[in-house]
């Protein structure tokens, strides 16, 4: 692995730590203090009825003391009532004031006074839990409260321990995390890192970008291995075709401009001494410009299609535009004779489309369909309803052998050439420049190859 793989892997390495590390001590936190809290709580709500019972029981006790000597003073059995040295008890009158107590005292007193506190709850005072519980008794004619307080050490100490395992907890998930991203980083990161050595390194040379090998085992990353191999697969034909394009578009160009220059010089002499011969030298001239000029405006169709300048739509009739440039699409069916059949619609159609980016498309596909059709047959120009009852289809039929699937998957692609055209013209661009229009223009391809015929057509919205 090279040195900048190796910078870019720690810096992955970084990123995941600190990402998994953040998430993990978050969800340690929040999960940690959810079990502490449930914990002390759950703990706490034994305890508090522990002393409920404890007050419940104390009171009883004060009034059977009372109603055995009537004479002698309540404070006087308070001594008596505490089971344990945690416990603390109060008497306290019906508005608070303080009648006596017992037993070893909170080190604190609730805000407000004990007065202050409802039937049953808990403080904390310092790290200890205090638990308290409160009932009602009547000595003589007077209303008292009897409270009783407990201390709860060992409540805090079993908290104190829950605390530490899970702090311990947490730092163990942590360190395992932290192996955890080592693996992830060699399992994942490695791989990607790979990917991304083999897209930087992919050069012009076709042989290079051939194919990538990823050593792993994880599936998803198979997948992404053949997806990519699958794309620098599709980069090397493109690049295939484009050196061809480029050798074909310079011979075709070096050619005719020597056809041209050498009939120029005798152009001159053979006007006087021969003018059968100039006029055929004229002939040559003529068809060799014209070859020159269909790859320049090949070249700048494509231009304009990739320029994203909106096609100025239109509304018009079909009919009238066919008969329009009947003529023009005639001469690209050199060939072949060209028929149009627009009997198949029950009124005169009308479409929203660009007039002069259709041309184009309509001359691609007869150009094609005528270097392709069968001797003695014709190319036919119609004009239907499509299938959606709402579109106007125009296309162009020719009659030769069904085109294979897998032709037909890159017919679009950009200087893509069957082997078996009949013209030197083609340059693998007609159609995708036809392609880049209907998809401006708002139209939808329909393409059928058969026996009995092959149809390209697009359907063009007619509102």
């Amino acid at each position: 692995m090279s040195k900048r793989a190796l910078i870019h892997r720690w810096r992955i390495a970084w990123v995941l730590t600190i990402g998994i590390e953040l998430a993990v001590i978050l969800a340690a936190l929040g999960s940690g203090y959810f079990v502490y809290s449930l914990v002390r709580s759950t703990l706490i709500k034994q305890g508090i009825s522990g002393v409920e019972v404890s007050a419940r029981v104390a009171a009883a006790k004060l009034r059977s003391e009372y109603s055995s000597h009537p004479t002698k003073a309540p404070v006087e059995d308070l001594a008596y009532l505490t089971v344990s040295g945690d416990q603390y008890v109060l008497l306290t009158t019906s508005r608070g004031h303080l009648v006596g107590a017992s037993g070893t005292r909170p080190p604190a007193s609730p805000l407000g006074g004990w007065a202050s506190v409802g039937t049953s709850g808990w403080l904390q005072f310092g790290s200890i839990p205090y638990l308290y519980a409160s009932a009602p008794i009547l000595v003589g004619s007077s209303n008292l409260r009897l409270i009783v307080a407990e201390s709860q050490s060992h409540l805090a100490s079993l908290l104190s321990t829950l605390r530490i395992a899970l702090v311990l907890g947490g730092l163990v998930l942590i360190m395992s995390t932290l192996a955890a991203i080592s693996v992830i980083v060699r399992r994942v990161a490695d791989p990607l890192l790979e990917l991304e050595e083999v897209a930087r390194t992919v050069t012009l040379n076709v042989n290079e970008a051939a194919f990538a090998s990823i050593d792993s085992r994880l599936a998803e990353v198979h997948s992404l291995e053949e997806s990519f191999s699958n794309m620098l697969e599709r980069l090397g034909r493109t690049q295939m075709r484009e050196r061809e394009f480029i050798s074909n578009a310079a011979h075709s160009l070096r050619t005719p401009i020597h056809v041209i220059q050498g009939n120029i010089v005798s152009l001159g002499r053979l006007l006087s001494e021969d003018p059968d011969l100039a006029r055929h030298d004229l002939k040559i001239l003529t068809r060799e410009v014209q070859a020159m000029a269909t790859l320049v405006d090949r070249l700048l169709q494509l231009s304009r299609s990739e320029s994203g300048v909106p096609a100025k739509l239109e509304h018009f009739d079909l009919q009238l535009y066919l008969d329009r440039i009947a003529g023009t699409l005639r001469d690209s069916c050199m060939h072949h004779a060209l028929l149009f059949s627009t009997h198949d619609l029950d009124a005169r159609p009308f479409v929203t489309s660009d007039p002069v980016l259709l041309e184009v498309v309509l001359r691609v596909l007869i150009e094609n369909a005528d270097a392709y059709a069968e001797e003695d047959s014709a190319v036919t120009v119609y004009v239907a309803t499509a299938e959606n009852l709402s579109d106007i289809r125009i296309g162009v039929r020719n009659y030769c052998d069904p085109i294979p699937v897998p032709v037909l998957d890159e017919l679009f692609e950009r200087f893509y050439r069957n082997e078996q055209a009949a013209s030197s013209e083609h340059y693998g661009l007609g159609l995708a420049i036809a392609d880049s229009i209907v998809r401006r223009i708002g139209a939808k391809w329909f393409i059928e190859s058969r026996p009995e015929g092959t149809i390209f057509a697009l359907d063009i919205p007619s509102g």
